[in-house]
C-alpha cells in the first residue's frame, strides 16, 4: 500500500547534496531491486534544459499561486519525467494490453 508522508526534514539532494523541495520513493523499486528515489531540487531543476517539467513544477511552487488541478497536472509531469530517467514511461491502462 502506498502512503503519503509529509516530514520537515528530506534528504539531501543524491546529485548536488542540497536542499530537496520534494522527496518521494516510487512504490517499485529498480531492476537491481533498489528504491526509486524520486527528487526535485531548486538548485539542479531550476533551470535544468533537460528537465523541463521539474523546472515548470518549481516555478510554479514558488509563485504561490493556484492549486488543484494545476497542482496535479504539474505533480504527473514531474513524475514522468522523473520516473522516465529511470528507464520508466508512462502508458495508459495496465501494462501488456492494446489500447
Amino acid at each position: 500500500m502506498a502512503a503519503i508522508k509529509q516530514s520537515d526534514r528530506l534528504p539531501q539532494c543524491s546529485r548536488c547534496r542540497g536542499d530537496l523541495t520534494i522527496s518521494a520513493v516510487a512504490p517499485k523499486n529498480d531492476k537491481h531491486g533498489r528504491p526509486i528515489h524520486l527528487e526535485l531540487c531548486p538548485s539542479c531543476d531550476a533551470d535544468n534544459v533537460d528537465r523541463p517539467a521539474a523546472s515548470r513544477l518549481l516555478q510554479f511552487l514558488a509563485s504561490g499561486s493556484g492549486r488543484g488541478e494545476e497542482t496535479a497536472h504539474l505533480m504527473m509531469e514531474w513524475t514522468k519525467e522523473v520516473m522516465a530517467t529511470h528507464g520508466w514511461h508512462w502508458q495508459e491502462g495496465p501494462p501488456n494490453t492494446q489500447p
